[in-house]
């Protein structure tokens, strides 16, 4: 089956009499040679396929009166003037009915190349079949000559490079299909990972799109997206030395980039643990006789120290007298940890009364007074009497 959008090309603007111009169909491994336009060489070069051909009634009558039809295999569909919802509609009804292979020209279809584009991307969008040969008929040569491409290829390509855009603002990868020259699935998984708070994953799944990234920098059909792989990787730049950071450094590391990317509920959760792991660092020593089912119960121990709440606290219970020993200290701790800990309420909450730019402000403040805490190393010296 072909499928061709009408145009009114295949005559002399002047003189109205037949032009004709030289079409390479070299790609198409058919007969490359002069004809008036692209329909004229989808007539020559598929003469037993069946041909639909969709116009407004002015490009049909055009088309008509220059070319020579077979009434039996072609068919005519008349649509609205520039209807491209109705273009659309017609071709997706033609393809979805018919489940051979197909070939569709927009060469006359759009007199614009970008909406030419979106319109070819958003079709193999909604289509999951491979046998559909989107082609496009581009000027080589002013007024002389024409080459035919596959848009499909072209067509993926630009939907990388919308995806990596998109990436590049908002750390996010949109679900897509049929991707052959990305494996989308390694993007939209380490999204997932950052946006949900997942440690491990976030790891895990940057160690495989750095090798991802690797492989489309040496992909030469990806070389015009080069600027764009290398300001995702520069993006990406912070999380390089994650795995030579201790837990509570890996968070705050994350927390950053989860502000500017503008993604404050996330960021705050990050901080959150960030404070949580460091206490937890620097109670080792007061924790390494102590049997915690897991990492949960050890910091939510650790935490409950800082603020004096002995109930249900292994730490506490073994040595009795350690808040006492290092009131002041915990004091200040406790008094971030609980600031935190509010906001991360009432960012949960719908907000009637703070505006984002004042929230944004408040928690890089807060992300301030954390990795100064950290620095300081207010808790590297703590005090422990067991009596």
């Amino acid at each position: 089956m072909i499928i061709s959008i009408l145009g009114t090309a295949g005559r002399d603007f002047k003189t109205k009499e037949p032009v004709s111009f030289y079409y390479d169909c070299g790609v198409l491994a058919k007969e490359s040679r002069a004809f008036c336009n692209s329909l004229d060489m989808l007539l020559h070069n598929y003469p037993k396929e069946e041909g639909y051909f969709i116009g407004t009634k002015i490009a049909i009558d055009f088309q008509k009166e220059l070319l020579s039809f077979n009434k039996k295999r072609h068919h005519f569909i008349e649509v609205e003037d520039d209807s491209l919802d109705d273009v659309f509609e017609k071709i997706l009804e033609l393809l979805n009915q018919e489940p051979n292979e197909a070939i569709l020209d927009i060469t006359h279809g759009f007199r614009h190349q970008p909406i030419m584009a979106i319109f070819a991307s958003t079709l193999s969008q909604f289509l999951e079949r491979k046998d559909l040969k989107i082609i496009y008929a581009k000027e080589k040569e002013r007024f002389k000559s024409y080459e035919y491409i596959y848009l499909n290829e072209y067509i993926e390509i630009t939907q990388i490079s919308l995806l990596l855009t998109g990436f590049i603002r908002t750390l996010n990868f949109i679900p897509v299909k049929n991707m052959k020259l990305l494996n989308n699935e390694i993007f939209e998984d380490f999204s997932k990972s950052l946006l949900s708070n997942d440690m491990k994953g976030v790891e895990r799944d940057y160690f495989l799109l750095k090798e991802e990234l690797a492989r489309l920098e040496k992909n030469a059909e990806l070389k015009h997206l080069n600027n764009l792989i290398l300001k995702v990787k520069s993006e990406l730049e912070p999380l390089e030395m994650l795995s030579f950071f201790a837990s509570y450094q890996k968070y705050i590391v994350l927390s950053k980039m989860m502000v500017e990317k503008n993604y404050l509920v996330v960021a705050l959760a990050y901080i959150f643990e960030s404070l949580r792991e460091y206490c937890s660092f620097r109670f080792e020593s007061v924790c390494v006789e102590i049997d915690f089912k897991d990492s949960y119960e050890r910091n939510d121990n650790v935490m409950k120290s800082i603020g004096n709440y002995r109930k249900e606290n292994k730490i506490l219970k073994r040595y009795p007298n350690l808040y006492k020993q290092n009131k002041e200290t915990f004091k200040k701790v406790n008094k971030l940890y609980n600031k935190l800990r509010k906001r991360r309420n009432a960012l949960a909450h719908i907000n009637t009364k703070s505006n984002f730019e004042d929230i944004k402000s408040d928690l890089n403040q807060m992300i301030d007074k954390v990795e100064k805490l950290f620095n300081d190393g207010i808790l590297n010296n703590l005090r422990i009497n067991e009596n």
